[in-house]
């Protein structure tokens, strides 16, 4: 715990706790209530547990046993140069790695039903999408600032007919950053998709919670520079600061109009140029439905089932054997019992 930083010259002095309640999330057995909600006291200096009962126990309106160390040993006093907290970043190498396999990319092979090819490579050199082994047919989002900087990628697994994230027997989310182990790492996130302000300055963004969302809608509607939070907590100043001078349309999910409308009013306060639709929340559909979901429903052709007649079945399997009676069925009109003309036989 650092608290009372007071700048001198070139220095900061930091009054710190020697010991403070442990900020993981572990937790043990309570001595009084025998509840496993005991948090225990952590030597800062040794990142050591204190021996003996030392701790608070989570369940405050119930059993609210808290024993702290003696307070001669509560605090000290330290003096060192100032540390700027760098953020750190993954190596272009590792995205390089990512490029390829999209035979195996669940996300990528659901957008070739419905685009083309050419319309799917451009999405890929622009985002710069990923394939990863980490699950099968996983797909990688790198998160690539205006600095060019990785600062980390996101890999989750969608399902190959739906584009819908694999949730089950559990949530199939990871970071790049953990699965290649770097040590250390300071996450310090952005926008998915930053670095494209870079190439495309003048143009409106469009930001949607889902990294998914906003590739499939720069399909559907290339004129905006579509961006993506990642997350609902991800909507906030400190994410948006770099696109300040972009006009931007924010498009929640539906339920989510009144929280994101609610940050939106107050980044309007602070001088964005932002405004946020309901254009999701309008429609009659169920909660957690995004942009690329309602512009699924209502881009993409209904099958339509061709019903054959009676006379068009026979025929149908007749023109297998000869294919000349389809053309003699043109050259003469020719009507079945009912006089309706015979049209779908091909």
């Amino acid at each position: 715990m650092v608290t009372n930083v007071t700048r001198i010259t070139n220095q900061q002095i930091f009054i710190m706790y020697k010991f403070s309640l442990d900020k993981t999330s572990k937790k043990f057995v309570c001595p009084r209530c025998g509840k496993k909600r005991f948090v225990r006291y952590v030597d800062n200096e040794t990142m050591s547990y204190l021996v003996g009962n030392y701790g608070k126990c989570d369940r405050e309106s119930s059993c609210k046993f808290h024993e702290s160390p003696k307070q001669e040993f509560q605090s000290t006093i330290t003096t060192f140069q100032e540390i700027k907290r760098e953020k750190s970043t993954v190596k272009y190498n590792e995205v390089t790695k990512t490029g390829w396999n999209y035979k195996n990319n669940n996300f990528i092979q659901f957008l070739k039903i419905h685009f083309t090819e050419d319309e799917i490579k451009k999405v890929i050199n622009e985002y710069l999408i990923g394939t990863s082994s980490h699950w099968n047919g996983s797909t990688v989002f790198w998160q690539i600032n205006q600095k060019e900087e990785i600062l980390t990628g996101k890999v989750m697994l969608y399902d190959l007919a739906t584009a819908k994230r694999v949730k089950k027997p559990y949530n199939h989310i990871n970071w790049m950053h953990k699965i290649l182990k770097i040590p250390n790492f300071e996450l310090q996130q952005c926008l998915f998709g930053l670095h494209l302000t870079n190439e495309f300055p003048s143009r409106t963004i469009a930001l949607v919670e889902a990294e998914k969302t906003a590739i499939i809608m720069s399909l559907f509607l290339p004129d905006y520079l579509w961006l993506s939070t990642g997350s609902k907590a991800n909507f906030k100043k400190e994410l948006l600061e770099p696109i300040k001078t972009f006009r931007i349309m924010v498009f929640p999910d539906k339920s989510e109009y009144e929280d994101w409308n609610k940050t939106t009013k107050q980044l309007q306060l602070d001088g964005f140029n932002i405004k946020c639709s309901a254009y999701v929340e309008r429609k009659n559909v169920p909660d957690g439905t995004d942009l690329a979901d309602v512009y699924f429903e209502s881009k993409i052709p209904k099958v339509v089932e061709i019903k054959y007649t009676k006379a068009e079945i026979i025929i149908h399997k007749l023109s297998k054997i000869n294919p000349e009676i389809l053309n003699l069925i043109r050259t003469f009109e020719l009507v079945d019992d009912n006089y309706n003309e015979i049209v779908n036989v091909e």
